[in-house]
């Protein structure tokens, strides 16, 4: 009976282990959309409409901080200077910010 019990477990234990898992990255991914979801606003105010500044935004994880991607096409670099400010006021504490101009800039 109790060897029954102990198979049971150990047989449930990475199922379990593995929904866990995927319920903290589903959370972690929620929390980046949600900074996402804010840069992105105020990078449209601050530039007063849509523009050419993709945000992307990754969670941090244990071995590596968060990541806010910010993205233009070349020769548009200009967008992310105007944007900056309201960018730096928003990253969370342990986020780095990306700049990655297009072209090889």
């Amino acid at each position: 009976m109790f060897s029954d019990l102990v198979g049971l477990v150990i047989s449930i234990a990475p199922v379990i282990g593995l929904l866990m898992w995927q319920t903290d990255t589903d959370r972690r991914q929620r929390a980046a959309d949600i900074v996402r979801a804010d840069i992105y606003a105020n990078v449209t105010r601050a530039l007063e409409g849509e523009s050419l500044v993709a945000v992307d935004v990754q969670y941090p994880t244990a071995w590596r901080p968060g990541q806010v991607w910010l993205r233009t096409p070349s020769g548009y670099e200009s967008l992310i200077g105007e944007a900056s400010r309201a960018v730096l006021e928003r990253v969370p504490f342990g986020y780095h910010v990306i700049i990655d101009c297009g072209g090889g800039s």
